[in-house]
């Protein structure tokens, strides 16, 4: 029998093929066996009336990390601006083109960083099997999308919004209901880090009417800036108080005269996206002039805006239903202007209702099962260890956790046997999680709206 002889490449390939597969802990986190799609939620809802739109949302629990479907069925026009030093954007490029055509099927909005653009395909898998997989030129379904970032260092797994949670959220879309605040696309989205806060924001909806012409804003607001009020009032604060945060103006002096003696902080991980759709027929050049406008007002209800630590994005759509000839392209920008300051300060989430309640003390066999390697992902562990009735945190490698930082051991004390508190600072909150016989399997930090959770190794 003859030698049998392979190219380099071939060889290559073999090597490759033989090698052992890669562990879990290696691989993309998202194979469809082990995430559960979320597309109901018990939170504040906009209702509004908008024939033409349909909007689907759904999350993955396990990120938590979510995607937000606006599906127009007869197609819209549209128009894109897109500003800021990191923008996340697909499919983009069509809508620069100028077409006047309603040819543009849905548009998506998502979590995961550039991961979740994944959604976007999802989308348009769904579109052709309800086309009934037809390859016709005019039946190719055409779905831009943009991304927030949200993973870590906010999340410590990397959990993103992929093809199938897209396919879900567009099977569950339907007329008139957007949810607000920490939900869909806004699920993990934060705001104001440029003044050292670190705020839990999410995504928010306006709706308005004149005459016949509606107009709807979406936003999902993941800025360095902070969200301002129409009175030039911050709207959230780490240290807020009862007479709430203060006036933008006073905040931006405190941190210009900052500027002057400490060097800049790096920031990243920005991006504020967002939808203006309305029923006017508009060109395209109305269309692109509506994205400008609105975008650009913005940054009233956001401060600072558009910096180089953002990738904002604006989709401008028309369904092009109704000819309002009494309602300029001018006076619809300022229409949807003073709506899109609506949408913002309606993805302010509504903070938690907890109390800390009061310290107790635990026997030493009571905490000893604690003690453990706790694994959030991506080489992100924190160490539990117990010293008779007292239990120390410490975050392993070289890389902090929620402020626990490596090689410096942190006492928590117990509320509860399985929910601690940091002994200096009071937070984050730390809750062990339990399996049905009673033993530590995880951690969860900030149980509730905002949880990140780790398994015990």
């Amino acid at each position: 029998m003859a030698e049998m002889r392979f190219s380099p490449l071939a060889q290559l390939m073999l090597v490759v093929l033989s090698m052992t597969p890669p562990t879990f802990s290696q691989q993309l986190p998202n194979p469809d066996s082990h995430l559960e799609p979320l597309t109901e939620f018990q939170t504040p809802v906009l209702e509004f009336e908008f024939p033409g739109l349909k909007i689907g949302t759904a999350e993955y629990a396990e990120g938590p990390t979510g995607c937000t479907v606006f599906y127009f069925p007869d197609g819209v026009a549209a128009a894109v601006d897109v500003r800021g030093g990191a923008p996340g954007t697909v499919n983009t490029d069509t809508l620069r083109l100028g077409y006047e055509k309603p040819y543009v099927d849905a548009i998506t909005l998502s979590g995961g960083s550039d991961y979740g653009l994944e959604v976007a395909a999802g989308v348009s898998a769904e579109i052709l099997a309800m086309r009934d997989y037809s390859g016709f030129w005019d039946d190719i379904a055409v779905v831009p999308g943009a991304i927030i970032f949200d993973l870590q260092t906010r999340r410590f797994n990397s959990v993103y919004p992929d093809k199938r949670l897209g396919r879900i959220a567009l099977r569950s879309a339907i007329e008139g209901r957007f949810y607000q605040g920490a939900r869909g696309a806004g699920r993990f989205a934060m705001q104001g880090s440029y003044f050292g806060d670190r705020l839990y924001s999410g995504q928010g909806g306006a709706f308005r009417q004149i005459g016949p012409t509606r107009v709807a804003v979406f936003t999902v607001v993941n800025s360095v800036g902070t969200i301002v009020d129409r009175r030039g009032q911050v709207v959230r604060c780490s240290q807020q108080g009862s007479e709430g945060c203060g006036s933008i103006n006073n905040l931006l002096e405190e941190q210009l005269a900052q500027i002057a003696t400490v060097s800049n902080k790096e920031l990243r991980q920005n991006t504020t996206i967002s939808l203006v759709v309305t029923n006017q027929k508009l060109s395209y050049w109305a269309l692109k002039r509506l994205a400008v406008q609105v975008h650009t007002s913005m940054a009233r209800a956001i401060q600072p805006f558009h910096t180089e630590s953002d990738g904002d994005t604006l989709f401008a759509a028309s369904t092009g239903a109704i000819e309002n000839p009494r309602l300029s392209e001018r006076d619809l920008g300022v229409l949807a202007s003073e709506t899109a300051w609506d949408a913002v300060l309606n993805s302010v989430p509504r903070l938690e209702d907890w109390s800390r309640g009061e310290f107790i003390t635990l026997e030493a066999e009571e905490v000893a099962g604690l003690g453990g390697i706790y694994h959030f992902g991506a080489g992100t562990d924190l160490e539990v260890s117990v010293d008779d009735e007292r239990v120390f945190v410490e975050a392993r490698g070289d890389r902090a956790v929620y402020g626990f930082e490596p090689g410096k051991r942190v006492e928590i004390l117990p509320t509860s046997p399985v929910d601690f508190l940091r002994k200096d600072t009071g937070s984050p909150r730390i809750q062990f999680n339990l399996d049905g016989t009673s033993h530590v399997v995880g951690m969860t930090i900030n149980p509730g709206n905002w949880p990140v959770t780790a398994v015990r190794e």
